[in-house]
């Protein structure tokens, strides 16, 4: 898989990757997601802020993730574990169905670390929705561990756990 930054041209077909993975995750009976959020207004902020990536396979995106050091107001209420004060964080990390089980989100998580190892960053912080097990377990086997406190958004009936991991 090759990974690249995401351009205004990826906007489309990021959408419907969004939307994709909201129907197969809402067909899983995983409320994460729903067709409002994320949205293409999203995807292109985050191309605008150069912050969005994608995961290629022949010609075709098949994952993406969004990673910079903005972090969500409730991240001031978690107990961290104490790894240090810069950290980059994950947004939207999200592998077509077609894609999954085949390693792509766990590449993207790698991609993560290593911009967090060049920018400076010392860890890396994300939250995960505590219903969505196959995301919490990658987390979990790649070394992230869960910080103490829970993060609540959208409307989504149930908490999203939060994790960092020390980089370097």
């Amino acid at each position: 898989m090759l990974i690249r930054q995401a351009g205004d041209a990826d906007v489309q077909e990021l959408a419907q990757l969004f939307v994709s993975v909201t129907d197969a995750m809402l067909a899983e009976g995983i409320g994460q997601w729903h067709y409002t959020y994320p949205l293409a207004e999203h995807i292109q902020k985050d191309i605008d802020h150069q912050s969005c990536y994608v995961g290629v396979v022949g010609g075709k995106i098949v994952a993406t993730i969004t990673l910079d050091f903005k972090q969500d107001v409730q991240y001031r209420k978690v107990a961290w574990n104490a790894y240090g004060k810069l950290a980059l964080v994950v947004h939207r990390l999200a592998v077509h169905p077609h894609g999954q089980g085949k390693g792509f989100g766990r590449q993207m998580m790698l991609y993560a670390e290593e911009k967090a190892t060049e920018c400076g960053a010392n860890t890396i912080r994300l939250d995960a929705y505590s219903l969505n097990p196959s995301s919490n377990a990658m987390y979990r086997s790649m070394g992230y561990r869960r910080a103490s406190g829970y993060c609540f958004f959208r409307m989504i009936p149930g908490p999203f756990y939060c994790y960092d991991k020390k980089i370097r």
